[in-house]
């Protein structure tokens, strides 16, 4: 779809990311009880003992879910990979690309979550998975996150054609796929653990 604005044409084009093979999908949302933790914190109210981890009601609080109960990434994780991925772009600058694309749900164009499927098309669901993390400087825990080793999300990338042409736009999201990757434990963390990296199997 093209149309014209006052600031140049606007295209759209229907992507496909899918997981690269052994690089899967690990999702982290801050949950209410992170979010009660901080206000508390900066109420400077008094500290309670802490309970007894659940690690299973912990990665269920870590999913981002639908009005529909799917679950889901977050839309703006796409937005970020690119924007990060244009440092190694010489005809593109992180500035000119934050107001030259809007990335949105194929499904539901007014989401901001995009639902993560299988291959299929089959509505993806996570698996526990539990890792060693540092908190802070030198203190190590443990992390409950859902995973998702077979995982693809369907977008919709809105374009200015005056700031980034079509073919640009898919070279863009080629190398963010390799380099940088989505959500935790991506390339471009200091982590490092090769997470989250795509690849486009539908561009048109």
């Amino acid at each position: 779809m093209t149309e014209k604005s006052g600031f140049g044409t606007i295209e759209q084009v229907n992507v496909t990311l899918r997981g690269r093979a052994g690089s899967p999908l690990v999702i982290h949302s801050f949950s209410e009880k992170a979010k009660k933790e901080i206000r508390d914190k900066q109420q400077k109210k008094a500290k309670t003992a802490k309970e007894e981890r659940k690690p299973l009601e912990e990665v269920q609080a870590a999913k981002y879910i639908d009005t529909h109960g799917r679950e889901c990434a977050p839309v703006t994780a796409i937005k970020k990979c690119l924007i990060s991925a244009a440092t190694a772009m010489s005809d593109l600058t992180k500035v000119a690309l934050r107001q030259a694309i809007f990335v949105a749900p194929t499904l539901d164009r007014s989401s901001m979550l995009i639902p993560i499927e299988l291959y299929d098309g089959t509505n993806a669901v996570g698996v526990m998975r539990e890792d060693a993390v540092t908190i802070g400087i030198n203190t190590r825990g443990l992390s409950y996150r859902p995973e998702y080793t077979e995982w693809q999300l369907r977008v919709t990338i809105e374009f200015n054609t005056t700031l980034i042409s079509k073919g640009q736009l898919k070279a863009l999201l080629n190398h963010a796929g390799w380099g940088v990757g989505i959500c935790e434990g991506r390339p471009e963390k200091s982590s490092a653990l090769g997470w989250g990296r795509f690849e486009v199997t539908e561009f048109e």
